[in-house]
């Protein structure tokens, strides 16, 4: 696939921090990014409804002192602050109401042999306090995915694993890679400039060196936000949908227009040779341009991605995956990288 003005080069100081994926294994999901820590989410049945369904979730780090957490993520409010879970018609656990990202959460101290029970287990149904049940969950593809997990950070046959447990000490276990330092251009303080979206004459200058699906006599859209002291980003409007509305970057720097260069893109279509960047936001207070691009519109599944500018580039910082519109509302980190502010 050519990408014509966009660069797909990494820093040039240390080799490019692979990008990890996002897998399923029956009716789990599993992934893990470029530091070894991994999620793991059990997925609604083929049929499921919006509202219906709670799911398990599991986050490890790597390395032999890896954090262990598991919990309970729901679409909607569930009553009281206890959830129990059974598992093959006994109840293994109970999860209380979380502050933090899962609604509810298990012991730490008790997910190790949980999430044994979890792999090797045939069923699984939830109970709130009252003793009604909340439904079933699929342990269908647990095991396998935490074997994934394991087998990614190392685990596997240590006597910190859950899915293949063994006699290896903790302190067999590989230390993960370092998480990539991206240095980066605040975002300029010129309160009292305003950045200036294209002229006409300007968007009929590029109109015939990008591939837009709007008619050829309708006007391209476009916004203009201030990057940094010398520039301005410019999104140009290029393509809308039901729920998925799509641009392409330029950067302005003394009147002069040229696409914006970024260390990774991921494009849509395969004939794209500026790709297209899918539900652009940019948010000036934290310097962060992201992307969400939507499986369908209920947001169940898709792709993320955040990026900072570095004064030269755009450098990816977090890209998130969920393949199966199966009502995940939780999409798993695959990469992800450290932001260091630099002045210009």
């Amino acid at each position: 696939m050519a990408y014509g003005f966009f660069a797909l080069i990494a820093a040039a100081s240390a080799a490019p921090s692979p990008i990890g994926e996002q897998r399923n294994f029956g009716d789990w999901a599993v992934g893990c990014d470029n530091g070894w820590a991994c999620e793991a989410i059990s997925l609604a049945s083929e049929d499921w409804s919006i509202g219906d369904g709670i799911s398990i979730t599991v986050r490890q780090g790597g390395g032999a002192n890896g954090y262990n957490r598991l919990g309970l993520r729901a679409w909607e409010e569930v009553a009281g602050n206890r959830i129990a879970l059974h598992i093959d018609g006994e109840e293994a656990a109970i999860a209380t109401r979380s502050e933090g990202d899962e609604l509810y959460h298990f012991d730490p101290e008790i997910v190790q042999n949980l999430l044994y029970r979890i792999a090797f287990g045939e069923t699984a149904e939830l109970f709130d306090g009252d003793g009604g049940s909340l439904g079933s969950v699929s342990l269908s593809g647990s095991r396998a995915a935490l074997l994934y997990i394991e087998d990614r950070q190392g685990r596997a046959g240590t006597v910190t694993a859950s899915a293949m447990v063994g006699d290896e000490a903790a302190s067999t276990i590989p230390e993960p890679p370092a998480i990539p330092v991206v240095d980066a251009m605040p975002v300029a303080d010129r309160s009292s400039d305003t950045a200036t979206a294209l002229s006409d004459a300007e968007l009929a200058s590029i109109r015939p060196t990008i591939e837009c699906d709007y008619g050829y006599e309708d006007p391209l859209p476009n916004r203009a936000e201030i990057l940094s002291d010398a520039a301005d980003l410019i999104l140009i409007g290029c393509s809308r949908g039901a729920y998925n509305f799509s641009d392409i970057a330029f950067v302005r720097r003394d009147g002069a227009l040229t696409p914006a260069r970024f260390d990774h893109v991921f494009a849509w279509g395969e004939t794209a040779e500026m790709p297209f960047l899918v539900n652009t936001h940019w948010n000036p207070d934290r310097g962060i341009l992201s992307t969400y691009a939507k499986g369908r519109g209920i947001g169940d599944c898709g792709t993320a991605e955040q990026f900072v500018w570095d004064g030269s580039m755009f450098r990816l910082i977090e890209r998130r995956e969920m393949n199966s519109c199966r009502g995940s509302i939780h999409w798993i980190t695959v990469y992800r990288a450290n932001v260091r502010w630099v002045n210009p």
